[in-house]
């Protein structure tokens, strides 16, 4: 639930964007960043134990990682889509990155959601992200098994190359990240 409200809240700040608005003559708009909902059903194995199942809706494409807990942050290859905005030539991917960066300055340095991983859903009138499973790193670590803490967070960092989307966007440059240090 809580990457699903930051991603709302990334989407709004990338429309509002001036420098992240379609350049002259152009019609593509940013890609919007969506998290699947899911929802856990229990049941009743034979022995009668409560067991739980995951459900989500079913992604239709190529699934891919794009980044991890642990820093890992995929490399674009040629087939990558990019958009002409005010900014310049905007790699589709580079929102992904984007959006941990503004996460951890928007959260003042507390949080960072990473092992993003999903589709680029391009069947309808703008290219959409449909990511599942993400994680959430933390400095109190209470987001779970995958909220590694600042090990997670310094990871990150330590890969992290702005992109014009970080600058369009007004993000500091990550440096070493000595904010996750303290």
């Amino acid at each position: 639930q809580k990457a699903w409200e930051l991603a709302v809240q990334f989407n709004r700040a990338v429309m509002k964007a001036p420098l992240l608005k379609p350049a002259k003559n152009e019609v593509s708009l940013p890609p919007p960043i969506q998290f699947l909902q899911c929802n856990v059903y229990e049941y009743e194995d034979y022995l009668g134990a409560t067991c739980g199942l995951l459900v989500e809706k079913f992604l239709h494409g190529k699934f891919t990682k794009f980044s991890s807990n642990n820093g890992y942050v995929r490399k674009d290859d040629d087939s990558v889509t990019t958009i002409a905005l005010e900014v310049g030539d905007v790699k589709l991917t580079d929102f992904l990155q984007a959006f941990s960066h503004w996460v951890y300055v928007s959260s003042s340095n507390k949080l960072l959601v990473c092992d993003l991983q999903g589709i680029l859903d391009s069947e309808g009138i703008r290219p959409t992200f449909c990511l599942t499973d993400p994680a959430i790193c933390s400095k109190e670590r209470r987001y779970g098994k995958t909220d590694i803490g600042l090990s997670g967070i310094r990871n990150w960092c330590r890969t992290h190359r702005c992109s014009p989307v970080c600058r369009a966007l007004s993000l500091p440059p990550m440096g070493n990240c000595r904010e996750a240090a303290r």
